[in-house]
């Protein structure tokens, strides 16, 4: 039985599972395409189908994190303070519990080290879908 189909049918998932979290991210959607076919073509020569088997287990769970856990923040300024807006999709509520939507609304502080970061004085959190 070839797995071949199976494995390109695992590509064109992960290459529509990406347009979920970075949709609105022109850069992410082209690194995370540019990273796929990357990671594809390391793995085109491999033979043995138990490999194969393991490098599709593996599709299943990359194309489960992107469409659960992976949400996008985007700083925008309101009454001149900076603040981060996150889209939290269904597949993202299904997946996360109530202590870590209660953890994502009460963040704030430094973003994290770039110096063009701001820090963040308010976390808006839209819960639609």
């Amino acid at each position: 039985m070839s797995l071949r189909p199976s494995v390109l049918s695992g590509y064109r998932r992960l290459l529509r599972a990406r347009l979920l979290p970075f949709s609105s991210d022109p850069h992410a959607l082209s690194e995370s395409r540019r990273e796929l076919k990357t990671q594809f073509l390391l793995n085109k020569d491999i033979t043995d189908s138990s490999q194969i088997l393991e490098l599709l287990k593996g599709i299943d769970e990359v194309e489960t994190m992107l469409k659960t856990s992976i949400v996008q923040g985007k700083i925008s300024e309101r009454d001149s303070k900076p603040v981060v807006e996150v889209k939290i999709r269904e597949d993202n509520k299904d997946a996360m519990d109530v202590d870590q939507l209660n953890q994502l609304e009460s963040l704030g502080g430094d973003l994290g080290g770039k110096e063009e970061t701001k820090s963040i004085s308010e976390l808006k959190i839209d819960r639609s879908s």
